[in-house]
């Protein structure tokens, strides 16, 4: 039997969790029967959601979706070698970051504040440049995408997100240059015109794209990596 990678759970109750293990499974088949991955999706629930098929089916090509709702740059860290680097996949897609966000809410329950938006965007960061330095290390071929802007307007630090998300793809990009790895933009193509928040035709509830929000991210991906023709 070939030998693979599990992460194991983590101490706390995370979402990245509740698909820990059907993704060990799915892995293993994936590894101990050598298939072939010509691209993988990782990332979170807009990962997740999305109906990839229905977009790429006429490329021909494998595609892989290990996005996990909920999930986080902190969890996307741990679990990077077992659902992407194992795999081998010939090109990888990577979004992850907006759930960080949810860091910034005040806890009225527990009648704390929440955690402030430097701290916040520096765990992060961090985080992401270390999934990006084993993608590198690794040799991956990768492309990092844009968060999307948002419009939560009945959470208590929605202005703080959108700076956040702003922020963090800024960072996004420059760890994307320096790294060597395309950037996905699709921020610029979300933004209502008053600069920070999502355009409502284009979501669910200011949060997750739909089917139209798809439409547009896949247009954007297909022209940025050239790997779907």
């Amino acid at each position: 039997m070939k030998e693979w990678i599990r992460p194991g759970y983590l101490t706390q109750t995370v979402k990245a969790d509740d698909r820990r293990m059907e993704f060990d499974c799915k892995n293993q088949t994936i590894v101990q029967k050598e298939t072939l991955v010509d691209v993988l999706f990782i990332g979170d629930s807009i990962t997740q959601m999305w109906e990839l098929p229905a977009y790429f089916h006429e490329s021909g090509l494998r595609m892989i979706n290990r996005g996990i709702g909920g999930d986080r740059t902190g969890t996307l860290l741990h679990r990077f070698r077992a659902d992407a680097v194992q795999l081998k996949p010939h090109f990888t897609i990577l979004m992850d970051g907006i759930n960080d966000a949810w860091d910034l809410e005040d806890d009225n329950w527990k009648q704390e504040p929440g955690i402030p938006l430097d701290e916040v965007i520096k765990t992060a960061v961090c985080n992401i440049r270390e999934v990006l330095k084993i993608a590198a290390e690794e040799k991956m071929k990768l492309a990092v995408c844009s968060l999307l802007p948002t419009e939560m307007l009945w959470t208590n630090h929605e202005r703080d997100r959108q700076i956040y998300v702003q922020i963090f793809n800024a960072e996004l990009q420059r760890l994307a240059e320096k790294y060597g790895y395309p950037f996905v933009d699709y921020y610029h193509s979300f933004v209502a015109e008053n600069g920070y928040s999502v355009r409502r035709e284009l979501t669910r509830e200011g949060l997750h794209p739909n089917v139209f929000g798809y439409d547009r991210m896949a247009e954007i991906l297909k022209r940025t990596v050239k790997i779907f023709d």
